[in-house]
């Protein structure tokens, strides 16, 4: 356990060190700048929309900072070779993985949070309640959407053998990620068999990150959320995270640093 809150340590603040939670700053920048541009609007209108902005750019720049990390976390092993130091320290492989995963959810959780606050900030300067149910609702879930890109782009950065390609499969599954749900339902009444299958390997294998945009399924009977719902997406995402590391971890045993 101490091996692993030692990783996840090293990992933050060598984010921090390498200034990714900058990223803050870009935030403040263009929610300021998108509120100022809709102030016109009727009140109604204007905070209906600043919401929404506020929420994609917490979503957008949360995995341009995943992305970020994952880069300097490869460049520095591999190009660098603090793999090879780590190696021969007495942890685990699996401990290493682990705390590097909790270590990058770590720095995610300190930005989305530092973001929500600034937009909250916003929100209540423009007279509205920024401790609404249904967006702080909507922030929790995109850091569980971004937990599983994380563990995703973990397992990537073990198989990948270069940045560029590690960076460019994850990009590409967190496009999917959004499609994967519209594109199924496509080809639903296809009657071209080969392209439902294909279609169906890609929504049960990339992860469906539809499942966590809750724009248009948190009004229900219930007033808010259906727990059954709730329920199913946070198992759904657990089970997710869980599987993709245990595939990470056995992979990494495997792997030749020397």
């Amino acid at each position: 356990m101490k091996s692993i809150l030692a990783v996840i340590e090293y990992i933050v603040k060598q984010n921090i060190r390498n200034k990714m939670l900058n990223v803050l700053t870009i935030f403040s920048i263009f929610i300021i700048g998108f509120s100022l541009a809709i102030s016109e609007l009727a009140q109604e209108s204007e905070i209906r929309m600043l919401k929404d902005f506020g929420l994609f750019a917490i979503s957008l720049l949360s995995f341009i900072t995943l992305l970020l990390s994952v880069t300097i976390q490869m460049f520095e092993e591999t190009e660098l070779k603090t793999m090879h130091i780590i190696m021969v320290k007495p942890i685990k492989r699996s401990e290493y993985l682990i705390g590097k995963y909790f270590g990058i959810i770590t720095t995610l959780f300190i930005n989305i949070l530092f973001m929500f606050i600034v937009l909250m900030l916003i929100i209540n300067i423009r007279g509205s309640d920024p401790w609404e149910l249904k967006l702080l609702l909507s922030v929790f879930f995109i850091f569980i959407s971004i937990c599983i890109i994380a563990s995703v782009a973990v397992l990537f950065s073990v198989i990948a053998t270069s940045v560029p390609s590690c960076v460019l499969f994850l990009f590409f599954t967190y496009v999917l990620g959004h499609l994967t749900i519209h594109l199924k339902n496509l080809v639903a009444h296809s009657e071209n068999t080969v392209i439902k299958i294909i279609v169906n390997i890609i929504y049960y294998i990339v992860p469906n990150l539809e499942l966590f945009n809750l724009k248009n399924k948190l009004e229900s009977t219930y007033g808010l959320i259906e727990p059954s719902f709730f329920l199913f997406i946070m198992i759904y995402a657990i089970s997710y995270i869980f599987i993709i590391l245990f595939l990470s971890i056995k992979y990494f045993d495997k792997k030749e640093f020397f």
